[in-house]
Order: structure tokens, then C-alpha cells, then sequence
């Protein structure tokens, strides 16, 4: 194609001229880009009539001139424009960010909680030994009713009761003074 033809009708403000010669030029670069990059239809089209604007105020503008340089700036010109868009898809709203961006940092928290733990087992291994196992067995299955609890141990389910809120009780009473040391 020739395109001093377009270069002239530009300088010249032939609209009928340029309508002809655009949309054979962008005939060419959507082509160029749905083949060569991949582009999607809809994203061709706006590269391409983004490219037309800018090489036309070029063209009027003077920087632009020459018919050969004109095929090479509206190829690159539209790869640009194409690589822009993908760019501004990709691009973060930061207004809109996810909620765990917000969330506070526990590191703090995990540390008093390593703490705790801390604090809670030696409470434990500081138990009688029947109230050690009885409450270890809790913690490893706190989900079991206390009839299970009462069966497992060969105790009524009264008895496994009271025996489980005593045995809290006196681990309450240790934490309570290790965690004021």
C-alpha cells in the first residue's frame, strides 16, 4: 500500500481521502494485532483507532512525514497501544484491595499465645497423675460427651463432671499465678 497517499490527505484535510485510507490501514492493524500479538478483536480495534489518532495529529504536526517511516510508526504505535491496555487490565485497584490486606498482624498475639500454651502445660505436668491423664484425655478429644469420658474411665457421668471442673479449677488457680509472674 502507499501510503504517502494518506500522509498527503492528512496534510492536506481531504476527509474523503483519509476515510478510505483508514479504514484499509485499519484493516491492517487489527490484522497485525489479532495475529502477531494475540489481540482480541475489540482490543485490535481500539489499538487501532487509538494508533490513527495519534499518526494523524503526528502527521499534522509535522514530526511524521515521510511515507516509509509512516507503515513502521503505525506498527509500533499500535503494539504499544496494545501493550498499554494489557497493562491497565492488569493494573490494581487499590481502592478496592481484598480484606486480608486489612487484617492486623498477629504476630504479637501468637507469641502470647505460645506463651499461654507455655504457661498451660507446665500447669499440666504439674497435676497429680490421675488428674493428668484424665484431663489429657479431654484435650485430646474434646468433642466426646462426658458419658464417653465417664465410660472410658469407669466412673458415672456425675463423677466425670465434677472431676473435669476441678481439675479446670485447679488449672485456672496455677495459670492465674505463673501468668502474673
Amino acid at each position: 500500500m502507499d501510503y504517502s497517499k494518506f500522509v498527503d490527505a492528512v496534510l492536506q484535510n481531504d476527509q474523503s481521502v483519509i476515510n478510505k485510507q483508514v479504514k484499509v490501514i485499519t484493516a491492517v492493524l487489527i490484522k497485525f494485532l489479532t495475529v502477531r500479538m494475540d489481540a482480541s478483536i475489540e482490543d485490535a480495534q481500539d489499538c487501532a483507532q487509538n494508533t490513527l489518532m495519534i499518526a494523524i495529529e503526528k502527521i499534522r504536526n509535522d514530526k511524521l512525514s515521510h511515507p516509509d517511516a509512516v507503515i513502521n510508526y503505525l506498527f509500533t504505535t499500535a503494539k504499544h497501544e496494545y501493550f498499554k491496555q494489557l497493562s491497565k487490565e492488569r493494573e490494581v485497584n487499590y481502592e478496592d484491595l481484598p480484606e486480608h490486606h486489612f487484617e492486623k498482624p498477629d504476630q504479637l498475639h501468637r507469641l502470647v499465645d505460645n506463651e499461654k500454651m507455655t504457661i498451660l502445660e507446665r500447669c499440666i505436668e504439674a497435676l497429680k497423675a490421675d488428674y493428668k491423664k484424665y484431663i489429657e484425655y479431654w484435650f485430646q478429644n474434646p468433642g466426646y460427651e462426658t458419658s464417653v469420658v465417664a465410660e472410658h474411665f469407669g466412673i458415672s457421668v456425675n463423677n466425670a463432671w465434677t472431676k473435669k471442673h476441678r481439675v479446670i479449677n485447679v488449672l485456672k488457680e496455677c495459670f492465674e499465678k505463673k501468668i502474673q509472674l
